[in-house]
Formats: C-alpha cells, sequence, structure tokens
C-alpha cells in the first residue's frame, strides 16, 4: 500500500480549489475531486482515448477527460446525477443561456401559478414569490431533453437550494436536500424569512460563474443505466475511474430529494431503483455483476481504479478495499497497488455523520486488465482560486 502523499505529483499537491468552473455546476454528495480524476486521467490515458465512470455521480471524471482531450463517458442511474453529468460532457454557451433567459422572461407568466397546489415539504423553502417563478421554469423544462434544456436543469439544481444570495431557497445546505422537518425548526428558531428572488437572474449569475473558464474541447456522452448493464460494446474504453456505492452510507435519493422533485421524479421511486443496502451479501453480489462489466468494456493492456472507504456501519468496522479486491480478481483483474487517501470531515458534506461514523478513509484500488503502461511525463499542477460559490 501506498499514501496518495508519498506519490511525487499526486493529486494531493493540487490546491484547494484546483479545476475548472464547470466542475462546480451542482454540488452533490459522494464525489472525489477533481485533481484526483485529473491525475488519473493523464498517466493512464491519451488524447482521443475513451474514458469512463459507470457511476459518474457528477460527473467530474469525464469532464476531466474531455477538458484533457479524451472521451468522457458518465453512468449514473440517478436521475440529477445523469443532468449534471450531462451538462458538463455536453455543454451549452453563455450566449445560449442568455438567449434562453432573455426569451424566458419575456414570455413566462409566473403570477398563474397557485404555489398552494405544491407540497407543503417543498413550499417551506421558498418565498411564494420565488416558487412560481420555480414552477413556470420546470415546466418549461419538463419535456425538454435538448442540450440547452439539460444545462438549464443542471443550473437549477446547483441553485435550488443553499447558502448564497445566488441560491433560490431558505439558508441551507448546497451539496444535499435537507429534510423539511429540520428547516421548519430552522426558521422558527432563527426567525428567518424565505428570499424573495429574481429566478432568472440568479441562473444568469451562476451560468456566469460557470462557464467562466470556457468549455472543453472534446465532447462526450451520458448515460442513464445500470453500471451492471452498461450501453457499449466490449473491449471500448481505454480507461476507468469510478466509486461504486458505500453500502447505505450515502442515500443519494433523500440527499437530492428537492431536485428530483424539480426534475420530476419521486424520490422514493429513485431510491428503489439505486443500490442502497447493509448487507455485505447484497454488496458482494452487486460488486460482482458491476466488476464484470467493467471488465467486459475495458480494452485489454488498460487500468480501472476503484475508490472506495472504510466505512463504520451499525458500529462494525468495513474495508471495502478489502472485501472487493478478491471479487476484482475473481473476474479477471489483477490487484497492482492500493493507495490509501484521508478524508478530512469537512470535506465529508454530510453534517449529519458523525465523527466517529461515516467514511474516513478512502482507498483506490489500482486494477489491470493485462499490462498497461502509466504515461511518464509527470502531471503539473497549477493552483487556481477558490470558487466562492460551490
Amino acid at each position: 500500500m501506498i499514501l496518495s502523499t508519498d506519490i511525487p505529483d499526486s493529486w494531493k499537491y493540487a490546491g484547494d480549489g484546483w479545476g475548472s468552473t464547470l466542475h462546480r455546476i451542482c454540488s452533490r454528495t459522494g464525489s472525489f475531486p477533481p485533481a484526483l480524476a485529473h491525475y488519473f486521467v493523464k498517466k493512464y490515458s491519451r488524447r482521443g482515448d475513451i474514458v469512463l465512470d459507470p457511476f459518474s455521480g457528477k460527473g467530474t471524471l469525464p469532464l476531466e477527460a474531455c477538458l484533457n482531450g479524451r472521451i468522457g463517458i458518465g453512468n449514473d442511474l440517478a436521475p440529477e446525477a445523469y443532468v449534471i453529468t450531462r451538462a458538463k460532457v455536453n455543454p451549452v454557451t453563455l450566449d445560449d443561456v442568455m438567449e434562453w433567459i432573455h426569451n424566458t422572461r419575456k414570455k413566462w407568466n409566473p403570477e398563474s401559478y397557485d404555489v398552494d397546489e405544491v407540497s407543503g415539504e417543498v413550499r417551506v423553502f421558498f418565498s411564494k414569490y420565488t416558487l412560481r417563478q420555480i414552477l413556470s421554469i420546470r415546466d418549461m423544462l419538463m419535456d425538454d431533453d435538448s442540450d440547452l434544456g439539460n444545462f438549464i436543469k443542471a443550473l437549477m439544481c446547483g441553485i435550488l437550494h443553499g447558502p448564497t444570495k445566488m441560491h433560490l431557497s431558505i439558508p441551507c445546505s448546497h451539496a444535499f436536500s435537507m429534510s423539511p422537518k429540520y428547516i421548519r425548526r430552522f426558521i422558527k428558531k432563527n426567525g428567518l424569512k424565505k428570499p424573495k428572488r429574481d429566478v432568472l437572474k440568479c441562473l444568469l449569475t451562476k451560468a456566469k460563474r460557470v462557464l467562466r473558464d470556457g468549455l472543453p474541447e472534446v465532447r462526450g456522452m451520458a448515460t442513464m443505466e445500470d453500471a451492471r448493464k452498461l450501453p457499449l460494446e466490449d473491449e471500448s474504453v481505454n480507461l476507468i475511474v469510478t466509486s461504486p456505492p458505500y453500502f447505505n452510507m450515502q442515500t443519494y435519493a433523500w440527499d437530492n430529494w428537492l431536485r428530483l422533485w424539480f426534475l420530476g421524479y419521486d424520490y422514493i421511486e429513485v431510491k428503489n431503483k439505486l443500490f442502497q443496502s447493509e448487507s455485505k451479501q447484497k454488496f458482494r453480489v452487486f460488486m460482482l455483476e458491476s466488476l464484470k462489466e467493467m471488465f467486459r468494456v475495458l480494452k485489454d493492456n488498460s487500468a480501472c481504479f476503484v475508490v472506495v472507504g472504510d466505512v463504520k456501519l451499525n458500529g462494525h468496522y468495513i474495508n471495502m478495499a478489502e472485501m472487493i479486491a478478491p471479487i476484482a480478481e475473481s473476474v479477471g483483474f489483477t490487484v497492482a497497488r492500493l493507495i490509501s487517501d484521508s478524508i478530512p470531515k469537512s470535506n465529508k458534506h454530510l453534517m449529519y455523520i458523525k465523527e466517529e461514523e461515516g467514511v474516513s478513509r478512502e482507498r483506490i484500488l489500482e486494477l489491470h486488465k493485462g499490462n498497461p503502461i502509466p504515461n511518464n511525463e509527470p502531471v503539473a499542477w497549477a493552483k487556481v482560486p477558490v470558487e466562492v460559490f460551490a
């Protein structure tokens, strides 16, 4: 095993806030940093290669691939993850967004919406003035499957809730959708008033921040399929970097219930489709089927990196890397290396996870199919300013 800090050009030396502003289109729990994705893309693939993340989350890996001249493919069964990933690998220009906002402002009529028909769990986050606008935009986008429509959806997911004046809700977390019961108590305790926002103005502010660094040089692909049945041909991928579910530690459907409402989904129905279980046996079966699929689509002499955590679940310590390694070997992979990477609590995003619970350390399993040869050129890091509005 090697520590991430012992790798000479490791992502640990990238600096806070490293990466394209497009990475910040929407915060979401359970994501690895852009610098980590960049490191493995640069080291284990070449320009023109196809790079895959079968559990893409907010699309960090496929975007980093596209930014570096590779074809990034991100797959995730969670609808909000698909929308965010697609927005990153198939983005639109700021002019496109500005034209959409201009046309929308000319034709929309948010005053016609009756917010009392909306669930009280949604209403608790927004003023009536703001919610009417959200409903109008939601209706306009519901059947819009264009890249522009999808990009606007991703921007809306990014500003739907959060702590700043750019966000549309009562001040709360921007990384996950908080409990309505908690928000009601929070409002009462602090005497808060729901803010009145010009939603289109907030959208434009977000778009300007997100698109400040420009578009990736290569367009990629996003899919919304079960990772055990990827819509890809045999041996079509040059590199895989991914992070599978951590048992039931990451409750993605609940963590994104408000974004799922905006996108037209019921979080309970989404939850039932995603893997979320504390059963070790179910997890082993899930990983066996997922790794078989990764092995199938990966080319010979290529690498697969699996980011997993050391977790405490119901009081029991679980080393996920030790659990997954023999499964990977059983499908044909060779375990080449194990990289250990500590995670400070400040980076966990989930305020309800106790210090002694959740994910305390991540380990990266380096799996080989054949004999991949990494690029010898060291990864150069250039520090960029921290983006205030994540």
